[in-house]
C-alpha cells in the first residue's frame, strides 16, 4: 500500500514537471514600470514550473533558475538620445491629444528600429528554427516586432498579448475592439466621463486618428523594418488577428468602464503583491512619525523630482516646511538639492511605494497619477493628490477626483500655497479616506487574485492552444465597415434625398398654389 502511494506521488511529480511549457516572453517596452508589472507574471509562471526566455530591454541579476534574460542591450541609451524621440515629459503635458496618440505610434515603431538592431535581437535569430517554444507572450504596447518575428520563425505557437496599460483602444489591431466615443474619453485625452459635444466630438476625432494610425502606420511600418530581416514575414496584421487573448492591467471598478471584447482578460492590480518588510532605517522612520501621520511623495520613473527645476523644488520644500504636523518621504533621485530640508521632510533615491502604501502611518499619496501608483494607492486605501504630467496620467486622477478620493494640482503651474491648501484638505476631510477605503474594499473584492486570474488564462491557452472560439473578426474588418459607415452614409444619402424632394415637391406646390390666388385676383379686379 504504501509503495503504491509512492508511485502515485511521484507520478504526480512527473507529470508536474512535464506541464511546464517552453515560453518565450518579448518585453521590449522601455519602461522600468512596465518591466517591474511583467516581471510579477514571469515569476509567477517560473513558480508554477514554466520556463521562460525573456527577450527584453530588462533584466535583474538574481532570476530563479528557469528565467532566462536576454537583453536588447543599450535601448534605454538610444532611445532618450534620439533627437527625433520627444523625450521630455514635462513638454509633452502642453501638447495635444492628437499629437500625443501621433507620438505613441512613432515610439512604439522608433523602438522596434531600435531592438532589431542590437545584437539581443540577433541572438534571437541564432536559435534553431525548430525551437520547441510552446507559448509567445508579449507585451504589445511596443507593437508586433520582436514577437512577429518570433512567430514566424518558431512554426507559429499560440500567442498571448499582454501590458501593464489600460487603454483598450491599444488593442484595436489585435481585437477588433469597437470605439464608444461617446461612453468614455481616450486614453490619450484629458477628459472626464461627463463630456461636453465639443470634447465628445475631439474625443471621437481622437479614437479615429488612433485607429488609423495602427492601421495605416504602425502595421506598415513594422511590416517594413521586419521584412528587412526575414523577407518571408507575413502581414504582421495577421500576426495580431491570430492572438488568442490579451491580459489588460484593467478593471472595472478603478477605472472608467467600457465594453471589453471576449477575448480581453482584465487582471488590474496583478503586480501589486503581499508587501514585504521594510527597510530598518524607513521603518524607524514611520515609527516616530507623529500622529497626523506620513506623506509619500514620488513621480515615478519617467518624471524625476530632479528635473522639475529649482522653483518648483524650492516651492515644494516650502509647501512641506509650512505643515510641521506631517512627516513627508520623498522620492528625489539626486542628493543635490537647493536649500537645506526641514526637519519633516526626508529624501531616498528610491523607495518601496507598494510596501510604504501598505502602511497604516500612510495616510496621502503625492503622486504623477501613473496607472501602476494609482492601482497600488487604491489598493491600500490611500488617497492621492496627483500631478499628471502625460498620456493616461490626466485620465488616471479625473477618475480619482470623480470618486472623491483625489485631488488633481499642475505640475507645470505649481503653486506653494495651493499645494499647502490641497494637502490640509485631503488630510483633514474624512471623506477622501472614507471613499478610498470603499473603492479598495471593492478592488480587493475579488474571486482570485488578478496576478493568478492572468496564469490561469496563459495556463488555458497552453491547454487549448488551437482554440479560436474567444476570437472575434473585428479585427479583420476595414474601419470604414466596422463602424457601419458604409450603411450610414448611403442611408443618410438617402433621407437626405428623400427630404430634398419632399422639399422640392411641397415648394412646387406653394409656388402653383400661390400663382393661381395671384391669377385669381387679378381676374377678380
Amino acid at each position: 500500500m504504501a509503495s503504491a502511494a509512492l508511485l502515485v506521488l511521484l507520478l504526480g511529480c512527473f507529470s508536474s514537471v512535464t506541464l511546464g511549457a517552453n515560453i518565450l516572453y518579448v518585453n521590449t517596452v522601455a519602461s522600468p514600470s512596465h518591466f517591474g508589472w511583467n516581471r510579477a507574471l514571469m515569476y509567477e509562471l517560473a513558480s508554477r514550473g514554466h520556463n521562460l526566455t525573456v527577450f527584453g530591454v530588462d533584466s535583474e541579476p538574481n532570476p530563479p533558475p528557469n528565467v532566462t534574460f536576454i537583453v536588447m542591450e543599450d535601448v534605454y541609451k538610444t532611445l532618450y538620445s534620439d533627437p527625433n524621440m520627444h523625450t521630455d515629459f514635462l513638454e509633452m503635458s502642453k501638447i495635444s491629444p492628437f499629437s500625443m496618440t501621433l507620438l505613441f505610434n512613432e515610439f512604439v515603431v522608433g523602438v522596434c528600429e531600435i531592438v532589431l538592431k542590437t545584437e539581443g535581437a540577433k541572438r534571437l535569430q541564432s536559435y534553431p528554427p525548430d525551437f520547441g517554444f510552446d507559448l509567445i507572450i508579449h507585451d504589445y504596447l511596443s507593437g508586433p516586432c520582436l514577437a512577429a518575428l518570433a512567430h514566424h520563425r518558431f512554426g507559429k505557437p499560440p500567442v498571448v498579448a499582454v501590458t501593464a496599460y489600460h487603454g483598450l483602444s491599444t488593442t484595436l489591431s489585435i481585437t477588433g475592439a469597437y470605439q464608444y466615443s461617446a461612453l468614455v474619453p481616450n486614453h490619450a485625452y484629458d477628459a472626464t466621463e461627463d463630456m461636453s459635444y465639443t470634447q465628445r466630438f475631439i474625443n471621437l476625432l481622437v479614437n479615429l486618428e488612433e485607429e488609423l494610425l495602427q492601421r495605416y502606420s504602425m502595421i506598415p511600418g513594422s511590416n517594413r523594418l521586419l521584412r528587412t530581416i526575414d523577407p518571408t514575414l507575413p502581414d504582421v496584421a495577421e500576426f495580431n488577428a491570430n492572438t488568442k487573448l490579451v491580459l489588460l492591467n484593467a478593471n472595472p471598478i478603478i477605472q472608467y468602464t467600457e465594453p471589453f471584447m471576449p477575448n480581453v482578460i482584465p487582471v488590474g492590480g496583478l503586480q501589486i503583491i503581499k508587501p514585504k518588510p521594510l527597510p530598518a532605517d524607513l521603518a524607524q522612520l514611520l515609527e516616530r512619525a507623529g500622529p497626523a501621520g506620513v506623506i509619500l511623495f514620488s513621480l515615478g520613473t519617467n518624471v524625476r523630482s530632479d528635473s522639475l527645476g529649482e522653483a518648483r523644488i524650492l516651492a515644494i520644500i516650502g509647501a512641506m516646511e509650512a505643515l510641521p504636523e506631517y512627516t513627508f518621504l520623498w522620492k528625489f533621485e539626486t542628493e543635490t538639492l537647493p536649500r537645506k530640508l526641514p526637519a519633516n521632510v526626508h529624501v531616498r533615491k528610491w523607495l518601496p511605494q507598494n510596501d510604504l502604501l501598505a502602511q497604516p502611518a500612510v495616510r496621502l499619496f503625492i503622486t504623477h497619477s501613473g496607472l501602476l501608483s494609482t492601482q497600488e494607492a487604491i489598493w491600500h486605501g490611500v488617497p492621492v493628490i496627483g500631478f499628471p504630467v502625460f498620456a493616461d496620467q490626466f485620465k488616471n486622477i479625473n477618475y480619482c477626483m470623480a470618486r472623491g478620493v483625489g485631488r488633481r494640482l499642475s505640475i507645470e503651474h505649481l503653486n506653494q500655497q495651493e499645494l499647502i491648501d490641497t494637502i490640509r484638505e485631503v488630510m483633514t476631510n474624512e471623506s477622501y479616506r472614507t471613499n478610498m477605503k470603499r473603492m479598495s474594499s471593492l478592488f480587493r473584492d475579488q474571486p482570485e487574485h488578478p496576478l493568478d486570474r492572468a496564469v490561469w488564462w496563459i495556463e488555458w491557452v497552453l491547454r487549448h492552444p488551437d482554440s479560436t472560439e474567444l476570437l472575434t473578426h473585428g479585427s479583420r474588418l476595414n474601419w470604414f465597415v466596422k463602424y457601419s459607415y458604409d450603411v450610414l452614409i448611403p442611408l443618410f444619402a438617402a433621407i437626405a434625398l428623400v427630404c430634398h424632394g419632399l422639399f422640392f415637391l411641397v415648394r412646387r406646390l406653394l409656388c402653383r398654389r400661390t400663382v393661381r390666388k395671384a391669377s385669381g385676383k387679378q381676374k377678380r379686379s
